[in-house]
Protein backbone atom coordinates (compact mmCIF):
# COMPACT_ATOMS: atom_id res chain seq x y z
CA UNK A 1 0.00 0.00 0.00
CA UNK A 2 1.65 3.40 -0.78
CA UNK A 3 0.97 6.10 1.20
CA UNK A 4 0.36 9.65 -0.47
CA UNK A 5 1.84 12.90 1.08
CA UNK A 6 -0.32 15.81 0.61
CA UNK A 7 0.89 19.23 1.76
CA UNK A 8 -1.65 21.78 3.48
CA UNK A 9 -1.73 25.12 3.23
CA UNK A 10 -0.05 25.98 5.90
CA UNK A 11 2.67 23.50 6.06
CA UNK A 12 3.74 25.32 2.86
CA UNK A 13 3.89 28.46 3.96
CA UNK A 14 5.28 27.09 7.20
CA UNK A 15 8.57 26.21 4.97
CA UNK A 16 8.61 29.52 3.01
CA UNK A 17 8.42 31.62 6.28
CA UNK A 18 11.33 29.30 7.66
CA UNK A 19 13.36 29.72 4.37
CA UNK A 20 13.10 33.59 4.35
CA UNK A 21 13.97 33.35 7.83
CA UNK A 22 16.84 31.80 7.43
CA UNK A 23 17.96 33.99 4.40
CA UNK A 24 17.36 37.07 6.56
CA UNK A 25 19.52 35.24 8.90
CA UNK A 26 22.27 35.12 6.67
CA UNK A 27 22.28 38.49 5.32
CA UNK A 28 22.32 39.72 8.30
CA UNK A 29 24.99 37.76 9.42
CA UNK A 30 27.49 39.15 7.10
CA UNK A 31 26.22 42.64 7.37
CA UNK A 32 26.50 42.95 11.15
CA UNK A 33 29.88 40.48 11.19
CA UNK A 34 31.87 43.65 10.75
CA UNK A 35 30.66 45.58 13.74
CA UNK A 36 31.71 41.83 15.55
CA UNK A 37 35.35 41.97 14.50
CA UNK A 38 35.14 46.06 15.76
CA UNK A 39 33.81 45.17 19.10
CA UNK A 40 36.49 42.65 19.48
CA UNK A 41 39.04 45.19 19.22
CA UNK A 42 37.45 46.82 21.55
CA UNK A 43 37.64 44.47 23.80
CA UNK A 44 41.47 44.13 23.18
CA UNK A 45 41.92 47.62 23.82
CA UNK A 46 39.91 47.34 26.82
CA UNK A 47 42.06 44.81 28.02
CA UNK A 48 45.06 47.95 27.52
CA UNK A 49 43.15 50.33 29.11
CA UNK A 50 42.23 47.93 32.55
CA UNK A 51 45.01 45.78 33.09
CA UNK A 52 47.23 49.20 34.17
CA UNK A 53 44.58 50.53 36.38
CA UNK A 54 43.97 47.01 37.95
CA UNK A 55 47.61 47.22 38.77
CA UNK A 56 47.32 50.87 40.03
CA UNK A 57 44.38 49.68 42.28
CA UNK A 58 46.85 47.88 44.57
CA UNK A 59 47.53 51.13 46.60
CA UNK A 60 45.24 53.38 45.24
CA UNK A 61 41.36 53.36 44.25
CA UNK A 62 40.11 51.95 40.62
CA UNK A 63 37.68 54.51 40.71
CA UNK A 64 40.92 57.13 40.59
CA UNK A 65 43.48 54.57 38.95
CA UNK A 66 41.02 54.13 36.11
CA UNK A 67 41.13 58.31 35.24
CA UNK A 68 44.83 58.39 35.87
CA UNK A 69 45.26 55.15 33.00
CA UNK A 70 42.52 56.40 30.37
CA UNK A 71 44.16 59.89 30.60
CA UNK A 72 47.97 58.88 30.32
CA UNK A 73 46.92 57.05 27.24
CA UNK A 74 44.90 59.49 25.73
CA UNK A 75 47.56 62.19 26.42
CA UNK A 76 50.29 60.07 24.85
CA UNK A 77 48.60 59.26 21.66
CA UNK A 78 47.04 62.93 21.05
CA UNK A 79 51.35 64.07 21.69
CA UNK A 80 52.49 60.94 19.12
CA UNK A 81 49.35 62.46 16.63
CA UNK A 82 50.11 66.04 16.72
CA UNK A 83 53.93 65.32 16.25
CA UNK A 84 53.63 62.64 14.07
CA UNK A 85 50.75 63.70 11.58
CA UNK A 86 52.47 66.51 9.96
CA UNK A 87 55.74 64.28 9.83
CA UNK A 88 53.41 61.55 8.62
CA UNK A 89 51.65 63.13 5.77
CA UNK A 90 55.04 64.80 4.50
CA UNK A 91 56.85 61.11 4.63
CA UNK A 92 53.64 59.46 2.90
CA UNK A 93 53.49 61.57 0.11
CA UNK A 94 57.29 61.54 -0.18
CA UNK A 95 56.94 58.09 -0.66
CA UNK A 96 53.85 58.44 -3.21
CA UNK A 97 56.31 60.00 -5.42
CA UNK A 98 59.22 57.66 -4.71
CA UNK A 99 57.85 54.78 -4.85
CA UNK A 100 56.60 54.55 -8.73
CA UNK A 101 60.13 55.87 -9.15
CA UNK A 102 61.31 53.23 -7.22
CA UNK A 103 58.98 50.35 -8.78
CA UNK A 104 59.94 52.16 -12.52
CA UNK A 105 63.39 51.40 -11.58
CA UNK A 106 63.12 47.83 -10.85
CA UNK A 107 61.18 47.58 -13.88
CA UNK A 108 64.29 48.68 -15.55
CA UNK A 109 66.65 46.48 -13.73
CA UNK A 110 63.78 43.87 -14.70
CA UNK A 111 64.03 44.40 -18.57
CA UNK A 112 68.28 45.29 -18.77
CA UNK A 113 68.93 41.77 -16.84
CA UNK A 114 68.41 38.07 -17.75
CA UNK A 115 64.97 37.87 -17.14
CA UNK A 116 64.46 40.95 -19.75
CA UNK A 117 65.23 37.83 -22.46
CA UNK A 118 61.38 36.38 -21.44
CA UNK A 119 58.23 37.35 -22.98
CA UNK A 120 56.67 37.57 -20.01
CA UNK A 121 58.94 40.23 -18.57
CA UNK A 122 58.80 42.37 -21.78
CA UNK A 123 55.10 43.65 -21.15
CA UNK A 124 56.14 44.51 -17.22
CA UNK A 125 56.44 48.10 -17.99
CA UNK A 126 53.24 48.78 -19.48
CA UNK A 127 51.49 46.34 -16.72
CA UNK A 128 53.14 48.40 -14.20
CA UNK A 129 51.87 51.61 -15.22
CA UNK A 130 48.36 50.26 -15.73
CA UNK A 131 48.44 48.97 -11.82
CA UNK A 132 49.31 52.71 -11.00
CA UNK A 133 47.05 53.98 -12.84
CA UNK A 134 43.93 51.53 -11.35
CA UNK A 135 45.61 53.16 -7.58
CA UNK A 136 45.15 56.53 -8.72
CA UNK A 137 41.80 55.82 -9.89
CA UNK A 138 41.15 54.06 -6.50
CA UNK A 139 42.38 57.26 -4.32
CA UNK A 140 39.09 58.60 -3.66
CA UNK A 141 37.21 55.74 -2.55
CA UNK A 142 40.29 54.75 -0.22
CA UNK A 143 40.39 58.20 1.26
CA UNK A 144 36.41 57.74 1.76
CA UNK A 145 37.27 54.16 3.65
CA UNK A 146 39.85 56.42 5.77
CA UNK A 147 37.40 58.23 6.56
CA UNK A 148 34.74 55.77 7.44
CA UNK A 149 38.22 53.87 9.35
CA UNK A 150 38.45 56.98 11.30
CA UNK A 151 35.29 57.28 12.79
CA UNK A 152 35.49 53.53 13.10
CA UNK A 153 38.25 54.12 15.42
CA UNK A 154 36.74 56.88 17.52
CA UNK A 155 33.73 54.30 17.99
CA UNK A 156 36.22 51.33 19.58
CA UNK A 157 37.91 53.70 21.82
CA UNK A 158 34.63 55.20 23.15
CA UNK A 159 33.11 51.37 23.10
CA UNK A 160 36.72 50.30 25.20
CA UNK A 161 36.20 52.63 27.24
CA UNK A 162 32.80 51.50 28.26
CA UNK A 163 34.56 48.08 28.70
CA UNK A 164 37.27 48.64 30.72
CA UNK A 165 35.68 51.06 33.20
CA UNK A 166 33.06 48.36 34.17
CA UNK A 167 34.29 45.00 33.25
CA UNK A 168 32.67 43.30 35.82
CA UNK A 169 29.21 44.30 34.71
CA UNK A 170 29.64 42.53 31.28
CA UNK A 171 30.85 39.85 32.72
CA UNK A 172 27.67 39.14 34.80
CA UNK A 173 25.17 39.96 32.03
CA UNK A 174 26.96 37.06 29.61
CA UNK A 175 26.75 34.82 32.41
CA UNK A 176 22.79 35.62 32.68
CA UNK A 177 22.08 35.06 29.40
CA UNK A 178 23.68 31.40 29.79
CA UNK A 179 21.54 28.56 30.42
CA UNK A 180 21.35 27.66 34.44
CA UNK A 181 23.03 24.16 33.62
CA UNK A 182 25.51 25.44 31.68
CA UNK A 183 26.43 28.81 33.74
CA UNK A 184 29.76 26.84 34.92
CA UNK A 185 31.54 26.38 31.69
CA UNK A 186 30.53 30.02 30.90
CA UNK A 187 32.67 31.38 33.75
CA UNK A 188 35.62 29.19 33.06
CA UNK A 189 35.98 30.15 29.59
CA UNK A 190 34.88 33.51 30.56
CA UNK A 191 37.90 33.97 32.85
CA UNK A 192 40.41 31.77 30.92
CA UNK A 193 39.42 33.17 27.16
CA UNK A 194 39.98 36.69 29.32
CA UNK A 195 43.30 35.68 31.33
CA UNK A 196 44.93 34.72 27.71
CA UNK A 197 43.75 37.88 26.00
CA UNK A 198 44.90 40.10 28.44
CA UNK A 199 48.76 38.56 28.38
CA UNK A 200 48.67 38.02 24.60
CA UNK A 201 47.37 42.01 24.22
CA UNK A 202 50.40 42.97 26.92
CA UNK A 203 52.94 41.15 25.18
CA UNK A 204 51.95 42.41 21.46
CA UNK A 205 51.70 45.73 22.62
CA UNK A 206 55.66 45.87 24.16
CA UNK A 207 56.38 44.26 20.76
CA UNK A 208 55.01 46.55 18.52
CA UNK A 209 56.71 49.65 20.35
CA UNK A 210 60.35 47.50 20.44
CA UNK A 211 59.29 47.12 16.24
CA UNK A 212 58.63 50.50 15.32
CA UNK A 213 61.23 51.62 17.31
CA UNK A 214 63.75 49.50 15.67
CA UNK A 215 62.71 49.52 12.27
CA UNK A 216 62.88 53.30 12.69
CA UNK A 217 66.78 53.37 13.67
CA UNK A 218 67.64 50.69 11.19
CA UNK A 219 65.79 52.69 8.48
CA UNK A 220 67.19 55.99 9.73
CA UNK A 221 70.87 54.52 9.14
CA UNK A 222 69.82 52.77 5.95
CA UNK A 223 68.85 56.75 4.52
CA UNK A 224 65.92 55.44 3.29
CA UNK A 225 62.89 58.61 2.82
CA UNK A 226 59.72 57.97 4.94
CA UNK A 227 61.53 56.05 7.99
CA UNK A 228 58.42 57.14 10.45
CA UNK A 229 56.23 56.41 8.54
CA UNK A 230 57.30 52.80 7.61
CA UNK A 231 58.08 52.25 11.26
CA UNK A 232 54.41 53.36 12.33
CA UNK A 233 53.25 50.62 9.24
CA UNK A 234 55.84 48.25 10.86
CA UNK A 235 54.90 48.70 14.30
CA UNK A 236 50.70 48.35 13.58
CA UNK A 237 50.96 45.62 11.19
CA UNK A 238 53.53 44.13 13.85
CA UNK A 239 49.49 42.99 15.07
CA UNK A 240 49.31 40.61 13.05
CA UNK A 241 51.25 37.55 12.72
CA UNK A 242 53.01 35.28 10.05
CA UNK A 243 51.68 38.39 7.51
CA UNK A 244 52.12 41.75 9.19
CA UNK A 245 56.16 41.82 9.44
CA UNK A 246 56.31 40.56 5.48
CA UNK A 247 53.47 43.06 4.54
CA UNK A 248 55.34 46.16 6.41
CA UNK A 249 58.58 45.09 4.57
CA UNK A 250 57.80 45.20 1.42
CA UNK A 251 57.33 49.15 0.85
CA UNK A 252 60.64 50.00 2.63
CA UNK A 253 62.59 47.32 0.02
CA UNK A 254 60.93 49.39 -2.95
CA UNK A 255 61.65 52.71 -1.22
CA UNK A 256 65.02 51.19 -0.28
CA UNK A 257 65.80 50.50 -4.13
CA UNK A 258 65.11 53.42 -5.42
CA UNK A 259 68.43 54.71 -3.73
CA UNK A 260 70.19 51.33 -5.02
CA UNK A 261 69.81 47.46 -5.61
CA UNK A 262 72.67 46.79 -2.80
CA UNK A 263 70.63 48.95 -0.03
CA UNK A 264 67.49 47.26 -0.98
CA UNK A 265 69.40 44.06 -0.41
CA UNK A 266 70.57 45.45 3.29
CA UNK A 267 66.71 46.59 3.72
CA UNK A 268 65.66 43.00 3.00
CA UNK A 269 68.31 41.30 5.44
CA UNK A 270 67.87 44.08 8.36
CA UNK A 271 63.52 42.71 7.92
CA UNK A 272 64.83 39.51 7.72
CA UNK A 273 67.05 39.55 10.96
CA UNK A 274 64.94 41.49 12.59
CA UNK A 275 61.92 38.71 12.04
CA UNK A 276 63.90 36.23 12.94
CA UNK A 277 64.72 37.21 16.61
CA UNK A 278 61.25 38.97 16.90
CA UNK A 279 60.29 34.97 15.92
CA UNK A 280 62.53 33.43 18.49
CA UNK A 281 61.70 35.96 21.25
CA UNK A 282 58.30 36.81 21.04
CA UNK A 283 56.52 33.65 19.48
CA UNK A 284 57.51 31.64 22.93
CA UNK A 285 56.85 34.34 24.93
CA UNK A 286 53.33 35.86 23.81
CA UNK A 287 52.05 33.60 20.97
CA UNK A 288 52.57 29.72 22.60
CA UNK A 289 52.58 31.23 26.20
CA UNK A 290 49.73 33.62 26.48
CA UNK A 291 47.32 31.60 23.25
CA UNK A 292 48.87 28.35 22.78
CA UNK A 293 47.74 27.74 19.53
CA UNK A 294 49.77 25.63 16.42
CA UNK A 295 51.44 28.01 14.08
CA UNK A 296 49.87 25.61 11.04
CA UNK A 297 46.62 26.27 12.48
CA UNK A 298 46.97 29.49 13.09
CA UNK A 299 48.41 30.52 9.82
CA UNK A 300 45.15 28.43 8.13
CA UNK A 301 43.17 30.41 10.54
CA UNK A 302 44.17 33.66 8.89
CA UNK A 303 43.64 32.81 5.49
CA UNK A 304 40.41 31.61 6.26
CA UNK A 305 39.17 34.99 7.46
CA UNK A 306 41.09 36.77 5.37
CA UNK A 307 39.89 35.11 2.32
CA UNK A 308 35.94 35.32 4.09
CA UNK A 309 35.86 38.69 5.66
CA UNK A 310 38.83 40.95 4.37
CA UNK A 311 41.63 42.86 5.77
CA UNK A 312 39.73 43.29 9.29
CA UNK A 313 39.61 39.49 9.56
CA UNK A 314 42.94 39.59 9.43
CA UNK A 315 43.77 41.45 12.74
CA UNK A 316 41.00 39.81 14.55
CA UNK A 317 42.10 36.18 13.51
CA UNK A 318 44.69 35.30 16.63
CA UNK A 319 42.29 36.68 19.13
CA UNK A 320 39.14 34.99 17.73
CA UNK A 321 41.36 32.03 17.48
CA UNK A 322 41.90 31.71 21.20
CA UNK A 323 38.57 32.08 22.29
CA UNK A 324 37.71 29.49 19.85
CA UNK A 325 40.34 26.77 21.25
CA UNK A 326 39.37 27.41 24.76
CA UNK A 327 35.64 27.32 24.20
CA UNK A 328 36.14 24.00 22.73
CA UNK A 329 38.26 22.28 24.97
CA UNK A 330 36.21 23.67 27.50
CA UNK A 331 32.36 22.39 26.32
CA UNK A 332 34.00 19.65 23.91
CA UNK A 333 37.22 18.25 24.32
CA UNK A 334 37.02 17.91 28.52
CA UNK A 335 33.36 16.40 28.61
CA UNK A 336 34.32 13.79 25.90
CA UNK A 337 37.45 12.70 27.99
CA UNK A 338 35.33 12.52 30.84
CA UNK A 339 32.64 10.02 29.40
CA UNK A 340 35.83 7.86 27.45
CA UNK A 341 37.25 7.67 31.39
CA UNK A 342 34.08 6.76 32.73
CA UNK A 343 33.05 4.19 29.97
CA UNK A 344 36.37 2.57 31.14
CA UNK A 345 35.46 2.31 34.72
CA UNK A 346 32.37 1.12 34.16
CA UNK A 347 33.63 -1.92 32.15
CA UNK A 348 35.90 -2.73 34.82
CA UNK A 349 39.71 -4.72 34.14
CA UNK A 350 38.88 -7.37 31.83
CA UNK A 351 39.28 -10.61 33.56
CA UNK A 352 40.11 -13.39 31.41
CA UNK A 353 38.13 -16.60 31.78
CA UNK A 354 39.81 -19.59 33.37
CA UNK A 355 41.26 -22.08 30.58
CA UNK A 356 40.17 -25.61 31.80
CA UNK A 357 41.83 -28.30 29.92
CA UNK A 358 40.96 -32.03 28.95
CA UNK A 359 42.88 -35.00 30.39
CA UNK A 360 43.83 -37.15 27.77
CA UNK A 361 42.27 -40.90 28.20
CA UNK A 362 45.81 -42.30 27.49
CA UNK A 363 47.76 -39.93 30.49
CA UNK A 364 45.63 -40.54 34.07
CA UNK A 365 46.14 -37.91 35.96
CA UNK A 366 48.47 -37.35 38.24
CA UNK A 367 46.23 -36.94 41.47
CA UNK A 368 45.13 -40.60 40.61
CA UNK A 369 41.57 -41.92 39.04
CA UNK A 370 38.86 -39.83 38.89
CA UNK A 371 36.12 -40.89 41.67
CA UNK A 372 32.62 -42.02 39.82
CA UNK A 373 30.16 -39.35 40.57
CA UNK A 374 27.51 -39.83 42.85
CA UNK A 375 23.79 -41.31 41.72
CA UNK A 376 21.48 -38.42 42.23
CA UNK A 377 18.13 -39.25 42.82
CA UNK A 378 15.42 -38.82 39.71
CA UNK A 379 13.51 -35.88 40.14
CA UNK A 380 10.15 -38.05 39.69
CA UNK A 381 11.15 -40.43 42.34
CA UNK A 382 10.54 -37.44 44.74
Amino acid sequence: MVRRITWRTSDIVRILLLVALFIFAWQFFWMVINAFFLALLAVLLAIIFHAPARFLSRWIPFALAFPIVLLTFLGIGAALVVAMVPQLISQVTQLAVELPRAVGAIVDWVEEGPLGRFAEFQNLPNQVAEQLGEFVGRFVPFAVNLIAALVGGIAVIVLAIFLAVQPGVYRDLVIRIAPVGSRDKVIRIYDEAGRNLRNWVIGKACTMLAVGVLVYIGLLLFGIPGALALAALAAVLEFIPNFGPTIAAIPAVIAAFLISPLTALWVTIFYIVLQQVQSAVTVPLVERRAVNIPPAALLIWQIMLTIGFGFLGLFVATPLLAILVVAGRILYLEPAEARAAWDRREMGPSVEPPVIAEASPASPSPEGPAEPAPDLPDPGES
